[in-house]
């Protein structure tokens, strides 16, 4: 037996309004999907740039020495990951307001082309690391002649 849905509501359809809701509030869960972390305090804030030649990758970084970073790449991901330790307090010493975060991250991304890692490089300037990841020749555009036969 099929169901035919009654259309004559005229402007205001209960069932149509209902759908766009549900369907707005999906779509709310899915624009956070695995980026949620990103959100969190104390996670770190990239850029991801690209040119004919290179992706560059920026991540602020503030507090870190270079020693405490280590950056990865494999294949078409890359991931840069980092550990601040809280520091030592005296027994008497204590907090009376900290808004800074301590402990590991890792963030993992999929670049936008294939890189040569072998290339790549990374400086950390003034609290921002700032990753260059040459494209593979493969990725790079091709002018392609048009003949007549």
């Amino acid at each position: 037996m099929l169901a035919r849905i009654n259309d004559n509501w005229g402007l205001f359809n209960p069932w149509r309004t209902v759908n766009d809701l549900q369907r707005e509030f999906w779509n709310l869960f899915e624009d956070l999907g695995d980026s949620v972390n990103r959100y969190r305090p104390g996670y770190p804030r990239l850029t991801i740039d690209e040119d004919d030649k290179t992706v560059k990758v920026s991540v602020a970084l503030p507090g870190y020495n270079k020693d405490q970073i280590d950056v990865e790449v494999l294949g078409d991901f890359l991931t840069v990951s980092a550990e601040r330790l809280e520091p030592d307090l005296e027994e008497e010493e204590r907090y009376l307001h900290r808004e800074r975060s301590f402990g590991k991250f890792q963030e993992s991304i999929k670049l936008p082309a294939q890189v040569q890692s072998a290339k790549s490089n990374a400086k950390y300037i003034n609290g921002i690391l700032e990753i260059t990841l040459p494209k593979a020749d493969s990725e790079k555009p091709r002018s392609i002649k048009v003949i007549n036969s």
